[in-house]
């Protein structure tokens, strides 16, 4: 047998019976699909009447549109009889009727050429039975009546409702006009090209409300979203107006089809997100979208010179409230944290630098020379004014005795007290910082959960005293376990806090003010609720005698 050279796509007739399962056959793609059939039509207004019987819904939608002229097109899957201007605007497919596939269905229909009845039963929608066509006198238009099944609670208006919010005609229900409001309400600018009205809003987040508009039919589709470094976020919506080369997947018609006009259609939203943001006061752009800008307008300007000052960052801090951005100045650099115990020893340093009753700033360093440390912001780098400010890391440590040699740590390794400690830094460009502070707190794998594991060196002139030391060990320390079989924040907090100030207590008095601190915090947790108000409680213990008293009760005197 010889094999055919040439072949030809064709619709094998076995496809009409499967007719009712092409489409869902959901009110929203019915509506959706017969308000659009009359816009196409060139009707002024939709009218839909609806009626609740006791086993169904009967649902009316008339228009006065130019009607159909050939009712045969109407039921032929995949073929219409719009004019030439409407396939070249709108690409109709032909199939939008058959979305009441199933349904019990009567059409109406006069034209300039026609006038008809078709009454369609579930069986002649998948060509199983003729259809009669019958002569009708009626208006100019077209009029669907079908059945649905019971739709209580209101949930068929409901419907209707939402298909009309945005559709360009007037919808009457049972009467009364339906409310509609532009799909773009509520942008900051609405920008129109090649066939699209863009609507640029601030700060509305897309990824969950429908973005583009075809005449009434909304869908959901991701359009480009530009985020400032944390300012504003822009995005966009789109009201179709005249776009024949951007097309809807078929024949459900709810995602946009890929091709050349929808990549054109990204780049016109980008376009359009850049303009405004090139009309507002300044920017924060990251560099990458700055770059992307540029495309669009060459001389888009840089982002701001502003940087959120650096803030210590605390061990427990499960996320960092970042603050506002300010201007930055001659004397600006970053530095950036390794750790949160990097991050309260640097604290501690610019505090030691300002001095007692300093009106500085907290972000500021004093001593040696003034300078405002701002914290990185890595969606900036690539600009030329955030390159060249200098970047420090910590590079190196030092314990220095009074002599200027090296402190070597006792056999106490509680109290590590050297005369001097100097902390060096350095810049991209190797430049280097040497700064004096009176503590370096240094952490290991375990002092999450025991401070006793932490490294702490302490000058022998600071003016820490336990209760700052113990706040600055837990700052740096103190990251709380969030095990499902973990202690609760407050439990952990209150344990870190006593092992904390046992430390601290034992590197500034000695063991036995530690030893004291830890029964004096014990007890009054858990303890000292127990004495009845007014009452003082006398306890004396050692390891061979134990003494308590509770002292009577003494009124106030009267004066």
């Amino acid at each position: 047998m010889q094999s055919a050279t040439t072949l030809r796509a064709r619709v094998s007739p076995e496809a009409i019976s499967k007719v009712t399962r092409i489409f869902n056959g959901t009110l929203d793609d019915i509506f959706n699909e017969l308000l659009q059939n009359a816009r196409r039509a060139g009707a002024s207004a939709v009218a839909i009447t609806t009626e609740h019987l006791a086993d169904a819904c009967l649902i009316t939608v008339a228009d006065d549109g130019a009607g159909i002229a050939d009712p045969a097109n109407l039921v032929s899957l995949g073929q219409s009889n719009w004019s030439d201007e409407c396939r070249a605007r709108e690409d109709p497919a032909g199939m939008g009727f058959f979305s009441l596939a199933g349904l019990d269905t009567v059409v109406s229909s006069c034209s300039e050429t026609s006038a008809f009845t078709l009454a369609i039963s579930g069986a002649a929608w998948t060509g199983e039975a003729d259809i009669d066509v019958l002569p009708w006198d009626g208006f100019r238009g077209t009029r669907i009546a079908f059945h649905f099944p019971p739709q209580p609670d209101g949930k068929l208006e409901r419907t209707i409702q939402s298909v009309a919010k945005h559709y360009p005609l007037p919808v009457i229900l049972n009467g009364a006009e339906l409310p509609q409001t532009d799909f773009l309400a509520g942008a900051e600018t609405v920008i129109e090209r090649e066939g699209y009205r863009i609507g640029v809003f601030r700060n509305v987040y897309s990824d969950h409300i429908d973005t583009i508009n075809f005449h009434g039919l909304t869908l959901r589709h991701k359009l480009p979203v530009i985020k400032e470094v944390r300012h504003t976020q822009w995005s966009v919506k789109v009201d179709i107006v005249d776009a024949p080369e951007l097309v809807l997947v078929l024949p459900a018609r709810k995602e946009v089809f890929r091709n050349t006009a929808l990549d054109r259609l990204i780049d016109l939203c980008r376009e359009a997100i850049f303009a405004v943001i090139r009309q507002q006061p300044f920017h924060r752009l990251s560099f990458e979208d700055w770059t992307l800008a540029q495309f669009c307008d060459p001389e888009f300007p840089e982002a701001a010179r502003q940087l959120p000052p650096w803030v210590q960052v605390c061990a427990s801090d499960s996320s960092c409230e970042v603050p506002a951005f300010t201007a930055i100045s001659s004397d600006a650099a970053i530095y950036s944290d390794d750790d949160a115990c990097s991050s309260v020893t640097f604290a501690r340093l610019l505090a030691w630098s300002r001095g007692e009753g300093s009106d500085l700033e907290l972000h500021c360093l004093a001593e040696p020379r003034p300078m405002v440390f701002f914290a990185a912001v890595r969606q900036f780098a690539g600009y030329p004014w955030y390159d060249t400010l200098p970047h420090y890391t910590r590079t190196a440590e030092a314990m220095l005795d009074a002599d200027g040699t090296e402190a070597r740590p006792g056999s106490d390794q509680a109290a590590i007290r050297p005369e001097r400690i100097v902390l060096t830094f350095a810049d991209q460009n190797d430049a280097e910082l040497q700064l004096e502070t009176d503590f370096w707190i240094e952490e290991d794998e375990s002092c999450w959960s025991d401070p006793d594991s932490a490294r702490i060196v302490l000058t022998r002139r600071s003016n820490l005293d336990p209760g700052d030391l113990t706040e600055l060990i837990i700052d740096a320390v103190f990251s709380p376990s969030d095990d499902s079989d973990a202690d609760s924040y407050d439990t952990q907090e209150t344990r870190f806090r006593h092992d904390a100030a046992v430390r601290a207590h034992e590197i500034l008095e000695g063991a036995d003010a530690a030893t004291l601190t830890g029964i004096r915090m014990a007890f009054g947790d858990r303890i000292a609720w127990r004495i009845p108000h007014g009452r003082t409680l006398r306890l004396s213990w050692s390891s061979d005698k134990v003494n308590l008293e509770l002292s009577p009760f003494k009124p106030a005197r009267v004066q």
